[in-house]
């Protein structure tokens, strides 16, 4: 089958949907499907995952792809890429984000090729950013989709009924960890880490695990927070760390290469986002055996946390002291972090890689043959 996947952009970009569109696209390569890539990157561009040798990338190379483009450039464009389309033929498109989607159903009118609209955030992501005033723009224009993949089961219903008829859900996949956290054991040098992983921006709401963590750093001296990850809301949370005295117990190390090391050396993880897709750093910190704590309020964060078994939910969404006792509570007690990352363990076994992927070839079978 011939696939084309499209994204906004790849370009050295660590984040989730990168992951997952290069994971996804792997997987089908191995399964002996025909791949393409199309993003809206300028030519040269690198994806920070190992993408398969056998996958075809495609970069429009017009313009800035994070800037509104003028109509000259549109134009361009819409040959360019309606160019490509019938060159390439491609079965099936799979579209990461309405904006993509949108973009590819347009310059592609008349070609008669389905499109799947990969769905990465939950729709209560609205509630949190300025396009809010765009979702009914936005789920009318789903619509046109022929599919709509989901993340979480529980997200179906956050979407208008006119669209329940073609919503899918397939997570993402969670495979098993190499190395295992010990949640109850200090480090060798006697200390303990409460651990996060994500970019640094608004979604990740880190400035509230700061200020949980200042709150309960002077009762428990041998704890240290390490945030991984990078992004816009660097110098403010280094600034926020500075003004609470935390330097030397808060720690901002960036992007890691070798992230399996971090989960290994934590003794418990957080991840305080204000809304979420699919959690894949929850996920990864579950599948090597640490207790979680993220916010009730959270979309995502609140269908992989089964609050008492695997970690702990604080109340609300954004609520510091809510935060600081959830957290208080597992700092104490060495006991339930152990039960509860053994726990975390057997919660993601669901999440299959190969079951997944399995379910992502059946959704491309389906509409490339209806």
């Amino acid at each position: 089958m011939r696939l084309m996947f499209v994204a906004r952009m790849i370009d050295r970009v660590a984040g989730g949907v990168e992951r997952m569109i290069v994971t996804i696209m792997n997987a089908m390569v191995a399964r002996g499907h025909e791949v393409d890539l199309f993003t809206w990157d300028l030519q040269g561009a690198e994806s920070f995952y190992p993408m398969a040798s056998g996958i075809t990338w495609h970069q429009l190379n017009m313009g800035n792809p994070s800037a509104k483009a003028s109509k000259k450039i549109m134009w361009d464009r819409v040959r360019a890429i309606r160019n490509l389309m019938q060159r390439r033929r491609p079965q099936v498109f799979v579209c990461f984000q309405d904006g993509p989607f949108l973009a590819i159903k347009a310059y592609t009118f008349g070609l008669g090729v389905p499109i799947i609209a990969a769905e990465r955030n939950a729709p209560t992501r609205f509630d949190h950013i300025s396009a809010g005033r765009h979702q009914k723009m936005i789920f009318h224009g789903l619509r046109l989709a022929d599919r709509i993949v989901i993340q979480c089961e529980s997200y179906g219903a956050l979407y208008p009924q006119f669209l329940h008829d073609r919503i899918i859900y397939i997570p993402n996949p969670v495979p098993p960890a190499a190395c295992r956290a010990r949640p109850s054991t200090c480090n060798g040098d006697g200390r303990f880490r409460l651990l996060s992983v994500g970019r640094l921006g608004h979604q990740k709401n880190y400035g509230v695990l700061v200020e949980a963590f200042d709150r309960l750093a002077p009762e428990f001296p041998d704890w240290d927070l390490i945030i991984i990850g990078e992004g816009e809301d660097r110098k403010e949370l280094q600034s926020l760390v500075a003004e609470r005295g935390l330097r030397g117990r808060v720690t901002l190390p960036g992007v890691s290469p070798s992230i399996a090391e971090w989960y290994a050396s934590a003794q418990l993880f957080c991840l305080p986002s204000r809304w979420e897709g699919f959690p894949n750093a929850l996920a990864e910190a579950l599948a090597h055996g640490l207790p979680v704590v993220g916010f009730a309020g959270c979309a995502g964060v609140r269908d992989l946390i089964a609050d008492g078994k695997n970690g702990l939910l604080a109340s609300g969404n954004g609520d510091v002291a809510a935060l600081t006792v959830a957290l208080t509570t597992l700092i104490r007690n060495p006991a339930l972090r152990a039960s509860m990352g053994a726990m975390a363990v057997e919660s993601v076994k669901k999440y299959d890689p190969q079951s997944i992927f399995s379910r992502w070839e059946e959704v491309l079978f389906e509409i490339a043959h209806p």
